[in-house]
């Protein structure tokens, strides 16, 4: 494009364009790298009359899309030009409605870019469009939640309702994309119009609860649990609860608040057979640990088995949780003797498994495991104790753990040393004058 007629274009200097129209008709076709037109550059920066005038010398340019398959329409509505916008929809029926590579109407640039008076000309005599989604199955609703738009977002709702209807293509409804951007105030708005959709569950098979609970929200899982209780036995395409998500993420507040309703989600477990335990206990949070231990329904839960016959015990050693271990080795409800389908105790778990650059971790959770043999000694003389092998790799397991404490106790010293020597030195040594005062 001429760069003359480009800067004419985007000043809306109207008798520089007639000018260079007439001198050459054809350059109202020139397009910039980018695609746009002369129409495209006049719409987006708002000169009306320009629009008009290159309308009526090239009607055909109204439909011209640039390399992201925008049409002049579109610009002017990314841009919330009103004027351009109204002359546009006098001008060409159902421009409204094309779409560009990403599947947008013009509806779906003016949310994006928070225009409100263009968003309500737009759908003015066309509700239906509030309905349309894109490429990515969004709707100009789902658009203006995702993007924290709570103003654009009621008024979408208030002009039409069955905008609430909506599943994008991961099966979401707009309760989920509003529970996922934290919009406490559209979530109370939804669920007054349409409270059923706190049971709708997504391609995943999670409910708005799942979501809320894994964002660790707790006034949104009040509100969602207010609204509709049942929620929290719903499973997702794991077999997941609500519950789950609350002790594999260490949410003890949250695991309270959905116990309350519901007390008997505790029993349940995933598809890999986990009980809120295992999970707690696979993941580190002594948290949780320590609160569900303290449930009546413990005792069902401290020995359980998963697909692979692991408990928690088990899984937290695996891991190399050491203060789970711990605390779980010393419970006298947990038999530490259990064997997974592997014939492994939780010690056995621990030995088989390479320390993966985690040599302190698994020496300290070796450490918790045998300090709760040594003080349940009727289980070791019941079975014969150690095995000889055993014996071997604990007392290499000790003495790699005395050198290493040894070590450690060492860079202390010395760490201390320097900080205390580091703290008595005033700066710029004891000279009164010259340099080096201080």
């Amino acid at each position: 494009m001429d760069q003359q007629f480009l800067m004419a274009a985007r000043t809306g200097n109207l008798n520089l364009i007639k000018q260079l129209v007439d001198a050459e008709t054809n350059i109202l076709n020139a397009t910039t790298p980018q695609g746009n037109t002369a129409l495209h550059m006049a719409a987006r920066f708002g000169h009306k009359d320009l629009v008009e005038q290159i309308i009526n010398w090239h009607p055909n340019l109204i439909h011209k899309t640039n390399l992201n398959g925008e049409t002049p329409f579109h610009v002017a509505a990314k841009a919330g030009r009103f004027d351009v916008i109204l002359l546009f929809k006098a001008t060409v029926e159902d421009i409204a409605r094309v779409r560009d590579k990403h599947g947008d109407i013009p509806l779906h640039c003016a949310v994006r870019n928070n225009h409100k008076l263009v968003i309500w000309l737009l759908v003015d005599g066309d509700q239906e469009a509030l309905r349309l989604v894109n490429n990515a199955g969004e709707s100009p609703l789902v658009v203006a939640i995702d993007l924290g738009l709570t103003n654009v977002a009621h008024s979408i709702i208030f002009g039409n309702p069955s905008t609430l209807d909506h599943r994008g293509n991961n099966g979401q409804t707009p309760l989920h994309r509003a529970v996922l951007s934290r919009d406490l105030a559209i979530v109370d708005r939804i669920l007054v119009l349409k409270p059923e959709l706190i049971t709708m569950q997504d391609g995943k098979g999670r409910n708005p609860l799942h979501y809320a609970v894994s964002l660790g929200d707790y006034e949104m899982v009040k509100k969602l649990l207010e609204c509709n209780s049942s929620a929290a036995y719903q499973v997702d395409n794991n077999r997941q609860i609500p519950l789950h998500f609350a002790a594999k993420n260490g949410q003890v507040s949250l695991l309270k608040l959905l116990l309350n309703p519901c007390p008997d989600t505790v029993e349940m477990i995933n598809n890999e057979q986990w009980n809120i335990l295992h999970l707690s206990a696979k993941n580190g949070y002594m948290n949780v640990v320590m609160y569900v231990l303290d449930l009546p329904e413990a005792e069902d839960l401290v020995n359980g088995s998963d697909i692979a016959g692991n408990t928690p015990l088990h899984l937290a050693a695996m891991n190399f949780h050491s203060n789970v271990v711990y605390f779980l080795s010393r419970n006298s409800k947990v038999n530490i003797r259990v064997m997974n389908q592997n014939s492994q105790t939780a010690l056995d778990v621990v030995y088989s498994i390479e320390d993966g650059g985690m040599e302190l971790q698994k020496l300290l959770t070796l450490k918790a495991l045998k300090s709760s043999y040594t003080k349940r000694a009727g289980d070791l003389l019941q079975d014969g104790g150690f095995v000889d092998t055993d014996v071997e790799k604990t007392n290499k397991i000790g003495q790699k753990s005395r050198e290493m404490a040894t070590t450690m106790l060492l860079m202390a010293t010395l760490i201390a040393t320097f900080t205390f020597t580091a703290a008595f030195t005033i700066p710029g040594g004891f000279k009164n004058n010259g340099p080096d005062e201080g």
